[in-house]
């Protein structure tokens, strides 16, 4: 294989989202560069979401799906191994490159377009075709499915549930803190660290993007708590998705670490198509992986009444979405619709930084 095609597949696996952008990935290339071992890097994640590393699977899952797409359009076929190697559990996948057709991957140019906007959408009805080319595109990942709602009370359940996580963020120490280690607050930074998320993207208007930086101290969060901070940023996260015009879910069959993967593939392709139709989207998935936590019992880092808050969410969404909690996962809510492009976006590292083997970047 040439260097310059395995660069540009490399290149569209490093833009693949991760949990606040920790980039949670190594690459091995083989000498002759038709191998790759996609290689999950633990210390990357701590975050209470990352229980058993799913929250990095599902990055990995999307990472792969990326490579996947961009073989296609360069005329290779990526054929998929997940977890090959019993004796080391970080190999997540390994991906051989197969020389074949070249096809037209209407999804490539999303992978370098695709983000995160987390401002008020545009309440526009998502018309029929959108929703069915979303369906569709899940539907290419095994065991995976979508739900879409954009009836205005179901919507407003959904976004009563989906605004907890946003609320924890602000009532628990251990996720605000990793929160807020990832935010990065100028310029300077962002080009320094090349990963999380600048303060830019975080959807805070003029006036609150002068109290923000305050809120990186937990005594100044747990003062503001007793005036009702917490409270105002849940209402602020419920009247954003309440006034979207789509709300979906994805989700997956099984509840181990393939699937997660399969998930994290399917909730790419997802977003990707969105932005396709060139519209903005929200992931929303700190809440489906503390749900996932939920199932294992293992919610004992949250105090009593987070978990509780925790428990009525899920109950909500699987009432009101049909889902069976038993056979599928929650990967992934989201809200999307029409919204101007954030000025500002995440970066990546180099691909260079992430892989190890015989290729020469530029």
């Amino acid at each position: 294989m040439e260097n310059k095609i395995i660069q540009q597949i490399l290149q569209a696996a490093v833009q693949a989202p991760s949990g606040d952008n920790v980039q949670p990935w190594k690459i091995e290339v083989s000498e002759n560069l038709t191998q790759l071992k996609l290689i999950n890097l633990p210390e990357k994640d701590n975050s209470i979401y990352n229980y058993e590393q799913m929250a990095s699977y599902i990055a990995h899952g999307a990472a792969i799906e990326n490579i996947v797409i961009a073989s296609g359009q360069l005329g290779y076929k990526a054929d998929l191994e997940l977890f090959p190697d019993d004796n080391n559990p970080n190999v997540v996948a390994k991906i051989s490159l197969l020389h074949g057709v070249k096809n037209e991957e209407p999804l490539f140019p999303a992978i370098f377009e695709r983000h995160t906007n987390r401002f008020f959408y545009k309440k526009v009805k998502i018309s029929e075709d959108t929703k069915q080319s979303l369906t569709a595109e899940i539907e290419k990942i095994r065991g995976a499915s979508l739900l879409l709602v954009d009836q205005p009370s179901k919507i407003d359940q959904l976004a009563k549930c989906l605004m907890v996580n946003d609320r924890l963020v602000f009532e628990n120490k251990q996720i605000h803190q990793f929160l807020f280690n990832m935010i990065r607050w100028s310029k300077q930074q962002v080009e320094d660290t090349l990963d999380g998320m600048p303060v830019d993207v975080m959807g805070v208007n003029v006036m609150e993007k002068m109290v923000f930086p305050f809120f990186r101290f937990w005594s100044f969060v747990k003062f503001n708590n007793y005036l009702g901070l917490s409270r105002f940023i849940g209402l602020k996260s419920w009247w954003n998705m309440k006034n979207s015009p789509l709300i979906g879910v994805v989700s997956v069959e099984g509840k181990d670490k393939v699937a997660f993967v399969q998930g994290g593939r399917a909730a790419q392709r997802c977003w990707l198509q969105i932005t396709k139709e060139g519209l903005a989207f929200q992931p929303i998935i700190g809440l489906p992986l503390l749900i996932n936590r939920l199932r294992f019992n293992n919610l004992d880092l949250l105090s009593h009444d987070q978990q509780r808050h925790v428990e009525r969410a899920a109950t909500t969404l699987i009432q009101t979405l049909n889902l069976s909690s038993d056979a599928n996962t929650m990967i992934m809510g989201f809200r999307a619709g029409l919204c101007a492009k954030p000025k500002v976006r995440t970066k990546r590292k180099s691909v260079d930084s992430f892989i190890s083997g015989n290729i020469h970047t530029q």
